[in-house]
């Protein structure tokens, strides 16, 4: 919205003014007196630049839901997408002692399932793990200075305690002896690590255990993935069935041992993403002229919107304005989806001085207010941000650096979508407002 010359700004107040889309909702509008109802405008033709952006990373640790994600997609729209995980096993008890006579049965790693992203079929849905032990420490991460990013990476073992081609079941229980499991990825790991267990001398404390045992690295080891095989799957580590588990016998017995990981035990995951030759890497490159049809966003910090409203401080060239409503409207493109589906949950966010993320005042409001959620009727989401936009009226001074939209969940689920852009001939990103001239 720019205004040319004195002429065209008087004419599109009055227009402003005076017409409308729709019966607007003013705040406060019915406690006026009769007579002193003040003049207001809707308009959703606001300047929109948009652009697809790459994220730098995210904190892939520490994550409420216990969710980390292991696997490799090859994304039809997106390109491969791969994702490690990182984590430590410690000591089920302060101190563990093994009788002298124990032999190694099995050593066995179960991941318990909560999802899944992508292909799990019998034809697209088969993967290789690898399981590799890792040669460096891994940090206590209960405090929000000792994060994992998902640019994460590890010294690890050259050979891998295990090499597990599968395909992923989330709906089976697991039946191991008289145990029912939860559904789960159940990893057989090489037997010399057991051995070692069993034969250290560092089983005292879990401080000592680790400067032994540092912990483990799995990841997809497949050499390639084809266009729509393969799948990001969902584990929550934290969970009861997410454990190491040594088997033995002695001489007259047969024993386990359950060794445990927890959400602050160095657990965190490392992102990969292949977008060459995709048209993922053209719009990145083709910043706002690409951005204006057409906006990608990728979750597992891959690619997010940059929105900017150049125009939206020539408001106070009408005077004093109060902004009652402002919405807005993000639709998907619906020639490009696919059986994969789109976000649940989008989120803005305002990009503070050095490029970070920072929720609006309108978070605050509630989720009903505040919006994000797939209207799957119409195919788009719609925030409300009446509220920031208002401080951006009402402190002119300060510098605006626009917004973020991203997938919710950035860290714990892989899904991704294809939007409209600002200039789509069809039904483009918009924003709708709906304010009061106050004087």
């Amino acid at each position: 919205m720019t205004f040319r010359n004195t002429a065209a700004f008087f004419g599109l107040l009055i227009i402003l003014i005076t017409a409308s889309c729709k019966e607007p909702d003013g705040i406060g509008l019915d406690v006026l007196p009769e007579g002193e109802e003040m003049s207001i405008a809707w308009i959703d033709t606001f300047t929109i630049e948009a652009r697809t952006i790459l994220y730098d990373s995210v904190q892939t640790s520490g994550l409420s839901s216990g969710t980390y994600l292991i696997g490799d997609f090859g994304d039809p729209i997106f390109g491969r997408v791969q994702s490690e995980l990182f984590m430590q096993f410690k000591l089920p008890s302060t101190s563990v002692e093994f009788p002298s006579d124990a032999v190694v049965d099995s050593i066995i790693l179960n991941l318990a399932y909560v999802g899944s992203y992508g292909s799990t079929d019998k034809l697209k849905g088969t993967m290789t793990f690898g399981v590799f032990e890792l040669e460096e420490d891994l940090r206590n991460t209960s405090t929000s200075d000792s994060a994992y990013y998902s640019t994460a990476s590890h010294a690890i073992s050259a050979t891998p305690l295990a090499v597990h081609q599968f395909r992923p079941d989330l709906y089976s229980d697991v039946i191991s002896g008289s145990d029912t499991i939860r559904p789960s990825l159940r990893i057989p790991l090489e037997n010399s690590l057991g051995t070692r267990i069993l034969e250290s001398n560092n089983l005292a404390s879990n401080d000592v255990f680790l400067t032994e045992f540092r912990g483990l690295n799995i990841k997809p080891v497949d050499a390639s993935m084809p266009s729509g095989f393969g799948s990001i799957l969902y584990f929550n580590v934290a969970s009861s069935f997410s454990w190491v588990k040594l088997f033995y016998h002695t001489d007259t017995d047969t024993l386990f041992v359950n060794f445990l990981t927890a959400n602050t035990d160095g657990v965190h995951t490392a992102f990969h993403h292949e977008y060459a030759p995709t048209s993922i890497e053209s719009a990145i490159a083709g910043g706002t002229v690409t951005g204006a049809e057409r906006l990608y966003i990728h979750s597992m910090a891959g690619t997010r919107m940059k929105v900017e409203l150049p125009h939206l401080r020539e408001l106070n060239n009408l005077g004093a304005v109060a902004i009652n409503k402002a919405e807005l409207v993000v639709p998907l493109d619906v020639d490009v989806i696919d059986e994969f589906g789109v976000p649940n949950n989008l989120q803005v966010t305002v990009i503070d001085s050095i490029g970070n993320p920072v929720f609006p005042v309108d978070f605050f409001e509630g989720s009903d207010y505040y919006g994000g959620v797939y209207d799957s009727e119409n195919k788009q989401y719609i925030f409300n941000i009446a509220r920031h936009l208002q401080s951006l009226l009402n402190a002119p001074e300060k510098v605006d650096y626009g917004l973020y939209i991203t997938n919710s969940g950035n860290a714990v689920n892989a899904r991704r979508g294809v939007f409209n852009g600002p200039q789509h001939p069809t039904k483009p990103m918009k924003l709708r407002m709906t304010y009061t001239i106050i004087e």
